[in-house]
């Protein structure tokens, strides 16, 4: 940490009049601030980043002399110590800036298997914090569980399903693993049936029962025993969910697609074929070749990436995977958000990433094609897309959530074509929803980016974006902070 960088910080926060999700400001004026765990909580289960004491979020964040520097110092020094589980080491740096004594603290993120860090006073549960764009919020029971299982090392698709049957499997399918394992792994040879598949991960060591990889791979009707664990495949006559068709339809097509992993997969694709339409193509020669309008290699992989990878555990079992298709666009949203080390940024590069689903993963990797491609799904969906002149494929990551999102076209900015009924349509959409936001924000000036998402249905990604495009119109100001201030609604 360098003084310019904090000074450019200080800089920041009182041209826009907020703190940020790496940046906090606190006074310090009188004595040391009674609660800053939160933010020390947050920053460590995040991305890092850095708290500057002098600075008066109430006003204007100017700056103003800290009561002691040095008890400061040695104030969060014992806070991080002591008070908090982990113990956190932060870094300081006092300085002098517009004649007053600050003093910057930064806090890193911590490695995935030290998360969560927690105010011990409160316990794990309520003194576990995330950083929420300018805000330290409390983390749901949801996002503890998945800090505390990867570090436990938990695997849900191990988990046994006590009302599955092992004689309701596919025999044939199940005689063909464990013969193709003896020669594969040839210990397994001198194993009994049982103990191939225990050691598969098939049935559970213990008891005997099949497991969750096991139920979703080989039962002849894995939804017998997991009827919540299928794909809801949706054709939207419009742009956005509750849009309504011409004859009065929500929607134009609807299935839900049953089976093991692999039928689901070829289930989802066949809905998808049948429904996107397709481009005739008339080569030199004159032969005709009709192509579908989306990558069928890059719809495959975000349907066998939701299969694969998503969340099975009981926070999550009750949601399904969703297939949505719209007029411009197909959403897959898969329930789970990213696990363990991944980071968003890191997806689709040569960073190595962690599966969920190990067992799943090993025993689809031992007898199908579907992970080929593993660790590489998301460069293949973007090569697909750009194979087609199509944009690159969006992702958006929310609370238990993955989206992903294939767009037929993008708006005509420099070049690229875009039919007049697509860019009026974008348009359209467009101002619905920054209309619903204004509407939100006159109904309740101190509504948070948090509610605006739970109430309009959108990923964060995609509200940050449009109420950063209202600020820039002066439709919109913030006044104050994002945790204190309120939103005044300039023009409509």
């Amino acid at each position: 940490m360098q003084e310019q960088e904090v000074i450019e910080a200080i800089k920041y926060m009182q041209k826009y009049q907020t703190e940020t999700e790496k940046l906090e400001a606190k006074t310090a004026k009188g004595e040391f601030p009674k609660k800053c765990y939160d933010t020390i909580s947050s920053f460590s289960n995040t991305s890092g980043g850095i708290i500057i004491f002098g600075i008066n979020e109430n006003n204007n964040f100017i700056e103003q002399d800290v009561y002691d520097v040095n008890d400061l110092q040695k104030q969060v020094t014992a806070l991080c110590s002591t008070a908090m589980e982990p113990k956190i080491r932060p870094e300081f740096l006092p300085i002098t800036y517009n004649g007053k004594k600050l003093l910057a603290v930064k806090i890193e993120e911590l490695p995935q298997i030290q998360k969560p860090c927690y105010y011990k006073s409160l316990g794990i549960q309520k003194g576990s914090f995330t950083r929420v764009g300018d805000s330290d919020e409390h983390m749901t029971e949801y996002e503890i569980y998945s800090l505390e299982s990867y570090k436990s090392n938990v695997q849900e698709d191990l988990r046994p399903i006590p009302r599955a049957n092992l004689e309701d499997f596919k025999q044939d399918k199940l005689k063909k693993y464990i013969e193709k394992m003896k020669i594969k792994k040839p210990n397994f040879a001198n194993f009994s049936d049982e103990k191939i598949l225990a050691l598969s991960g098939i049935i559970d060591s213990k008891t005997g029962e099949p497991t969750l990889a096991g139920t979703l791979l080989f039962a002849e009707w894995p939804q017998a025993y997991l009827p919540q664990l299928f794909i809801a495949c949706v054709v939207v006559p419009g742009r956005k969910l509750g849009d309504i068709g011409e004859l009065g339809q929500r929607f134009d097509d609807n299935e839900r697609v049953e089976g093991t992993i692999e039928e689901m997969l070829e289930g989802a694709l066949n809905f998808v074929r049948r429904n996107i339409g397709t481009m005739v193509i008339i080569d030199n020669d004159g032969k005709r070749t009709d192509v579908p309008h989306y990558p069928m290699k890059a719809i495959k992989e975000a349907i066998a990436n939701a299969l694969i990878h998503r969340d099975y555990s009981i926070f999550r079992e009750g949601a399904y995977i969703y297939v949505q298709i719209y007029d411009d666009r197909i959403e897959v949203i898969s329930p789970g958000g990213l696990y363990g080390k991944c980071k968003l940024e890191n997806l689709g590069t040569n960073q190595m990433m962690e599966s969920r689903n190990k067992t799943i993963v090993q025993i689809l990797e031992e007898t199908t094609d579907i992970v080929e491609n593993r660790h590489t799904g998301i460069a293949t969906m973007r090569e697909e897309m750009k194979n087609m002149n199509l944009p690159e494929p969006e992702i958006e990551v929310s609370e238990g959530d993955f989206r992903v999102i294939f767009r037929k076209k993008v708006i005509d900015d420099g070049g690229q074509k875009r039919t007049e009924e697509d860019r009026r349509g974008q348009i359209n959409e467009t101002k619905k929803i920054e209309a619903k936001i204004i509407e939100l924000m006159e109904k309740n000036p101190q509504i948070t980016q948090s509610e605006i998402c739970r109430l309009t249905g959108l990923g964060r990604t995609a509200i940050t974006r449009r109420i950063s495009k209202l600020k820039e119109a002066n439709i919109i100001e913030r006044i104050g902070s994002d945790r204190n201030g309120y939103w005044k609604i300039s023009h409509r």
